[in-house]
């Protein structure tokens, strides 16, 4: 059966429309595959807090660092290098290398010799932060590892320096001092380069044998000369308080006497005064009674008191007198 003719002129032939879709897919499969690499090349990247990032552009560094955020590169020509910016922490101690942490740099302790070439070994930690805007410059100059190659051998040099002038039994009396001189001068060492020098701490001094066992020596002898020099304060303590008790005691005694004399003279005071005006008073008494008294008063007087009796004897007449003795019964009785 025929076609009709216009019915064909509207249809397009099956080998016109195969090229055209084979045409759409490889286009569609370019796009994945341009996608795929521009994904694999990587050229978004973000910047964490606490670091930057300095791009390189056919290996020359760009001087101005990418602070924290998102920000694009372009592949297969810029490359990142990640700079950690926090404080980060530099120790020195015990006699081997430790594994580094997280802004935590380990290395062995430092050995010097002193003044006298005896050998001794110190343990400290040096805490800095690396400047960001000059982190290009650090890492053009010293590259990542830039504190093994910068600040380690400066740390070791400017210990030595200052410990050498020192002898090992100086270094256990004077620490404080020599953690002050150390902490002066790396940070005036360190002022010439792009960090800030945050804390430093002398954490332990290793002094030899001899010397350690001398310094312990003279602790104990030092120990010694405190302990009895407590034992005898406190016996001049003992002494203060037996002779502060023995003045109290005399105190007392000598207060207690005091009191009784002054009670005893208090009382014989109070006697002859009494006795004063005692006599005071009958001599008053007699005063007033011989101003009273008459001739004829006492005659008046002797009569009451005659019993009747004459007396044995007689004075007459004045100066020695003449002294009779009378006769019993007295003179002649008179006639009856």
């Amino acid at each position: 059966m025929a076609l009709n003719p216009k019915e064909d002129a509207g249809r397009t032939p099956a080998a016109a429309r195969a090229p055209r879709s084979r045409g759409l897919l490889g286009t569609v499969l370019l796009g994945l595959v341009l996608l795929v690499a521009v994904l694999a090349l990587n050229p978004v990247y973000t910047v964490e807090s606490g670091e930057v990032v300095v791009l390189s552009t056919f290996g020359r560094y760009d001087p101005e660092p990418r602070l924290p955020g998102l920000h694009f590169r372009m592949p297969l020509v810029q490359s990142t290098h990640f700079l950690d910016v926090r404080l980060q922490t530099l120790n020195f101690r015990g006699r081997e290398d430790a594994p580094d942490g997280d802004g935590i740099l380990n290395h062995p302790g430092i050995q010097v010799l002193d003044a006298k070439n005896l050998p001794i070994t110190l343990d400290l930690s040096l805490q800095f932060t690396p400047h960001a805007a000059e982190a290009a410059g650090l890492l053009e100059r010293y590259g990542r590892n830039y504190a093994d190659r910068l600040i380690v051998p400066l740390v070791r040099e400017v210990v030595r320096d200052v410990v050498g002038g020192y002898q090992s039994e100086q270094i256990a009396n004077q620490r404080s001092e020599i953690g002050r001189g150390l902490e002066a001068k790396l940070i005036e060492a360190l002022k010439a380069y792009p960090f800030t020098v945050e804390n430093v701490a002398l954490r332990e001094i290793g002094l030899p044998a001899v010397v350690q066992k001398k310094i312990e020596e003279v602790q104990l002898a030092k120990q010694e000369e405190q302990r009895l020099a407590m034992v005898e304060q406190q016996a001049r303590k003992e002494q203060e308080i037996k002779t502060i008790q023995a003045n109290t005691r005399l105190v007392e005694t000598t207060t207690d006497a005091r009191a009784q004399a002054e009670r005893r003279k208090l009382e014989a005071d109070a006697n002859a005064y009494q006795i004063a005006k005692e006599a005071e008073a009958r001599a008053t008494a007699n005063q007033k009674i011989a101003a009273s008294l008459t001739a004829e008063l006492v005659h008046y007087q002797s009569v009451l008191q005659w019993n009747g009796v004459y007396p044995a004897t007689l004075v007459q007449g004045g100066g020695p007198g003449l002294l009779l003795n009378l006769p019993a019964g007295g003179p002649a009785a008179a006639p009856r």
